[in-house]
């Protein structure tokens, strides 16, 4: 189950890796009324101007204070005062209180980091390569963020380590990625932690390194990652159930949908938890909505069967379709099988016959012995007896069964 997982913990660093967010001072901070802020702005303070804009954008401000707020910061970005140029960018960014203009926040943040703003090097350097207000280039974004990174950037480094594991305006480089990752660890940035544990699997070119993983998707976990938390709950899921469901609650609660999916297998199976088949339907289903195709498998085969919910065919057959669509075999046996039945749904024989041969010959036995099984009841055993074989030497001991009823051994 879930053998896309390892490509889901990925997702994280697609790219030239996740957007940083925008710095912006987020609460009015030093001043709470729209006087103080005014009054603070005035003797360059750009936080208070910056409050201001964040007034506004309440209605705690009038536009006439959001506008001296603006002209404030801009007059403080070009005096050199990096604190000011971080502001203006973030509220270019976000919008706040003035038009957004993502060109504008970048010129900003790139100014701030050349007045030594070593953080604003990872924001410039992220939209940069990733497009955000200009074209995209990797050779600048590089040159920023290498300079926020050899200053003790965390942030700055995950972001070139994003750039070496991906192979933006390089070659891909694995090692070289991973040793960037670390560094960013080191230097406290949590999202570098979790993407290291994502490299250290082994799947990408450097020796896997489970041991090291834990420690650093721990390490990340503790800093607010899901997505580690996620990945260190996957880890110890089999040899301690019950700190890996702890961790994928984490995970799914940070809104990780591979933790969701994951977690409603140990609810369904209940282990390391208390079984809960209905809370594991809903994560399913909530999975299978994002297209967590293993996920659709799962709560077809769950609804199908009624076991802990009720039995629901049509349900069934959504999720069947829908895993089935995306080329799962599992998915297309159960399905088959719903439409020869026609329990809850039209029957199609016609084309459960032809979903069913689909998932036989990719090798799923039981729907080999479904197939065998329908041919036999419609009097077609010349049909049904290589089917039926192909269950039984495949571990579907029905099929075996059955052959011995149509007066053949199976074969051994």
């Amino acid at each position: 189950m879930f053998r896309s997982f390892a490509a889901a913990l990925c997702l994280l660093a697609i790219g030239c890796g996740p957007a940083s967010p925008g710095p912006g001072a987020g609460k009015a901070g030093l001043c709470r009324s729209e006087q103080e802020c005014e009054a603070a702005c005035r003797v360059e303070e750009p936080a208070a101007c910056y409050a201001l804009l964040y007034l506004y954008s309440r209605g705690e401000a009038g536009p006439e204070s959001a506008k001296k707020g603006h002209e404030r910061l801009t007059e403080s970005c070009e005096a050199k005062d990096a604190n000011g140029c971080r502001l203006l960018g973030a509220a270019l960014l976000e919008g706040l209180g003035i038009e957004r203009n993502r060109s504008a926040a970048l010129a900003a943040f790139t100014r701030a980091c050349e007045l030594g703003r070593d953080a604003d090097c990872a924001v410039a350097g992220e939209m940069l390569c990733n497009g955000r207000g200009t074209s995209r280039d990797p050779a600048r974004a590089r040159a920023l963020l290498t300079r926020g990174c050899d200053r003790g950037n965390g942030a700055s480094c995950t972001e070139l380590g994003n750039m070496a594991r991906h192979g933006e305006g390089e070659a891909k480089n694995p090692g070289r990625a991973a040793a960037l990752y670390q560094k960013a660890c080191d230097q406290g940035d949590a999202v570098g932690c979790g993407l290291l544990g994502t490299l250290l699997g082994g799947d990408e070119g450097i020796a896997g390194d489970p041991e090291r993983a834990a420690r650093v998707f721990r390490k990340a976990c503790d800093g607010g990652v899901a997505i580690a938390c996620t990945g260190l709950g996957v880890m110890l899921a089999k040899a301690d159930p019950a700190e890996g469901a702890k961790l994928l609650e984490q995970g799914c609660s940070g809104g990780q949908t591979p933790a969701c999916a994951y977690l409603a297998t140990l609810l369904y199976e209940g282990s390391g938890v208390p079984r809960d088949v209905p809370r594991a339907v809903e994560l399913l289903r909530q999975s299978c909505a994002k297209n967590l195709l293993e996920s659709c498998t799962l709560l077809g085969t769950i609804l199908a069967g009624g076991k802990g919910v009720p039995r629901d065919e049509p349900g069934a057959a959504k999720a069947y379709e829908r895993s089935c669509d995306g080329g799962d075999a599992l998915a297309c046996s159960g399905l088959g099988a719903l439409l020869l039945m026609g329990r809850g749904i039209p029957r199609d024989d016609a084309r459960g016959t032809s979903l069913l041969s689909r998932a036989c010959d990719a090798g799923r036995a039981d729907a080999c012995g479904v197939l065998g099984a329908h041919y036999v009841a419609a009097g077609k055993d010349t049909l049904a007896r290589p089917l039926l074989e192909k269950a039984c030497s495949g571990g579907h001991a029905s099929s075996c069964e059955v052959l011995k009823g149509l007066g053949q051994a199976p074969s051994q």
